[in-house]
């Protein structure tokens, strides 16, 4: 046989070999690696290469006639429903979870399911299973995928789930995910009550204003596209940034200017039939809202003062940027669905240059939005997991 064909491997798979024809499925170390072999009908036979120059010279001859190779391999599927959601299975044939590198194939299986955007886990060797990025199982599926991965029926793969948009696989998140060494001062998360928090990791008030800025409208952008939303969005700040006086009133600051955006508030009042409310945690503790801004005396914060009044500007971009953000998705409303680059897995429900004519429409429509909110997800029963895999 001596096939040339990719295959999935656990984010460990022989990380020292340097010299291995392989590499990560998504770019982040905690992701599988796809490594690149010929299938000689009994085993698969991995070849390295000679040096560095050797390496950079045949990998992408190799990819890409793999890739060809598995494209040629029909793998067939089912759709089922589970809790109202069209989940779909590719099983037992061996190249199934290598499917996910077929760009056709992926595609295909987003026409299946009449969507855009794909979750997609790959467990363990064998299994594919698919939804709508946008379906009500999206936090249960993170969930699924964790529990097929630790009880495996064959080689494990992976325990994240992975955003396939036109066919190619653009984000990565999962149940739980470790810190690693990325760039991005703040991770944002959903919970089953869609309500939202933001992590930050900001060491000063600087950062602390450009990461409320950049994760403010990215949640916003979330918010819209989920049509969806429980009221709530937390800030939560590390120890890394001192707690003074000038942090809380700058936090106290923020919140009063957000909560003076109009359209923020309206759809706060469709969504959660409340106005937005927002809290700032630090080290865990609340410091605002606080009901009255504290007083800087120390000398210390003397010196903070002057950097304060120099950011009272940068803060009132915190909404400025955000609204003309959304304006722009008004705006550009008719132009058609753009892809985006692969993004850091906290951007892993939502695309900031994926125009979607509903959300504007599902926020200014009030009535709309109403019928939304009967719809609550049920706690999911870790046990019950087998009862989403097809008999």
């Amino acid at each position: 046989m001596n096939t040339l064909l990719p295959i999935l491997k656990t984010s460990d798979y022989r990380k020292d070999e340097k010299l291995q024809f392989k590499e990560f499925l998504f770019n982040d170390a905690i992701a599988p690696v796809v490594a690149y072999g010929k299938d000689s009908g009994n085993a698969m036979v991995y070849e390295g290469a000679a040096n560095e120059s050797d390496l950079y010279a045949r990998f992408p001859a190799i990819k890409k006639e793999a890739l060809v190779n598995l494209k040629a391999i029909d793998v067939p599927y089912q759709i089922t429903e589970a809790e109202g959601t069209n989940v779909l299975f590719a099983e037992g044939h061996e190249y199934a979870s290598e499917k996910i590198l077929d760009k056709a194939y992926m595609i295909k299986i987003a026409a299946d399911l009449k969507c855009d955007t794909l979750m997609v886990g790959i467990p363990f060797k064998g299994v594919l299973m698919a939804i709508d990025s946008n379906s009500e199982m999206r936090l249960k599926l993170p969930v699924i995928v964790k529990q097929y991965f630790d009880n495996p029926q064959s080689d494990p793969i992976s325990d994240k789930v992975f955003l396939v948009q036109n066919g190619e696989v653009v984000a990565m998140g999962g149940e739980k995910l470790p810190e690693n060494e990325s760039e991005d001062n703040f991770v944002i998360s959903e919970n089953k009550t869609q309500n939202y928090g933001i992590e930050l990791k900001s060491k000063n008030i600087e950062e602390l204003v450009t990461d409320i800025n950049t994760s403010f409208k990215q949640v916003m952008l979330m918010i819209l596209q989920r049509k969806s939303f429980g009221g709530e969005i937390t800030f939560k700040l590390s120890s890394a940034i001192p707690l003074n006086d000038t942090l809380t009133d700058k936090c106290n600051s923020i919140i009063e200017q957000i909560e003076k955006n109009e359209m923020l508030q309206t759809i706060s009042q469709a969504l959660a039939s409340s106005k937005v409310q927002f809290k700032f945690l630090h080290d865990g503790n609340l410091i605002a809202p606080t009901t009255a801004p504290k007083t800087v005396q120390s000398d210390s914060m003397q010196k903070s003062i002057p950097v304060a009044s120099k950011l009272e500007q940068e803060t009132k971009k915190v909404i400025t940027d955000t609204s003309e953000k959304i304006k722009s998705v008004a705006e550009n409303k008719q132009k058609p669905a753009t892809a985006k680059k692969s993004k850091p897995w906290w951007k892993f429900w939502a695309s900031e240059e994926q125009d979607t004519p509903e959300m504007i429409k599902a926020a200014e429509d009030k009535a709309k939005l109403e019928e939304l909110k009967s719809g609550t997800q049920k706690e999911f029963n870790k046990s019950d997991h087998n009862k989403f895999m097809p008999k």
